[in-house]
């Protein structure tokens, strides 16, 4: 996805908006909670195993391709385990990808890191890590909402220059209405899961 036209910009804004204001009332109140519950999880693991929130942080984010989020929670508290008892990736199952598995091990004992190479993770980590306001996770979801149509996962990479400008209107707007851009992020994806499934 090449850099977006003011005229786009205008379209997605007012997608967004419009996915936003069709939010139940439990959409918005789980949206709002979303990134705090999953903080707090990630601050209780840290203290628990003695690693940083970044790292446990990398590790769910890894962890999270093609798993349930239940499951992906489920999965790094296992990892987190293993790493902490020095037990080999090969001693234990994850439902992701194997290469994830370790991979996630990787970033329990600090060999890699997630760096702003890769946008939509970054963010993700910085996010549910930090609750960092400055960060937004621009996922298929997100740009569904954005585009206004179903699109398909192998159509979701969009360039650094693209992403930074939703992640700027995403966030002024979710100012605009007293939330931080990860709280609107989350309401938006809500609201437009069930909307696309009607």
């Amino acid at each position: 996805m090449k850099e977006r036209s003011k005229y786009q910009l205008g379209k997605y804004s007012d997608r967004l908006l419009t996915n936003y204001h069709q939010a139940t009332d439990e959409e918005i109140a789980k949206g709002k909670d979303w990134y705090p519950k999953v903080n707090k999880f990630i601050t209780g693991e840290g203290i628990k195993w003695r690693l940083p929130r970044i790292r446990v942080g990398s590790v769910v984010s890894i962890l999270s391709p093609r798993n349930k989020w239940e499951q992906n929670l489920l999965d790094a508290q296992k990892v987190l385990s293993a790493h902490d008892k020095g037990i080999h990736p090969d001693q234990i199952k994850v439902c992701t990808f194997n290469k994830n598995k370790y991979k996630a091990f990787k970033a329990a004992r600090g060999d890699i890191e997630i760096t702003d190479q890769s946008l939509k993770t970054y963010n993700f980590v910085n996010n549910i890590a930090h609750l960092c306001p400055e960060s937004l996770t621009i996922d298929i979801w997100h740009l569904r909402a954005c585009l206004g149509k179903n699109i398909k996962i192998d159509k979701s990479s969009i360039g650094r220059v693209a992403y930074q400008q939703i992640k700027s209107l995403t966030i002024k707007l979710a100012h605009s209405l007293g939330l931080e851009g990860y709280e609107f992020q989350a309401i938006v994806w809500l609201s437009t899961q069930r909307l696309t499934k009607k």
